[in-house]
């Protein structure tokens, strides 16, 4: 039981930290994007991006902190994080390909 409790908390946490960071990754963006172009630039490949970013952080960092501990738990491989990463941040600069 105390297993399944913790597991609630944990996914209630990654709930929270996801909002958080694409509230944080979305807001950066915006700004960035309106100070280069003069008006804010959101699309959904921005969002998909910051999706990627966040999967990446959680499972290479966010997941060791949090209140489930399991044994499945690890780290993406080296070559995995730089796939996620470049990919996402493709993600984030295809509106400026678009405009």
């Amino acid at each position: 039981m105390m297993k399944f409790a913790s597991f609630i908390v944990e996914l209630f946490r990654l709930c929270i930290l996801l909002v958080l960071t694409l509230f944080i990754l979305g807001g950066a963006e915006r700004f960035v994007y309106q100070s280069i172009f003069g008006q804010p630039v959101y699309n959904w490949s921005m969002a998909f991006g910051n999706v990627l970013i966040f999967f990446m952080l959680y499972r290479n960092h966010f997941q060791f902190k949090g209140w489930y501990k399991s044994e499945k738990n690890v780290k993406l491989t080296l070559l995995t994080t730089r796939i996620i990463t470049v990919i996402s941040l493709g993600l984030i600069l295809l509106p400026i390909g678009l405009s």
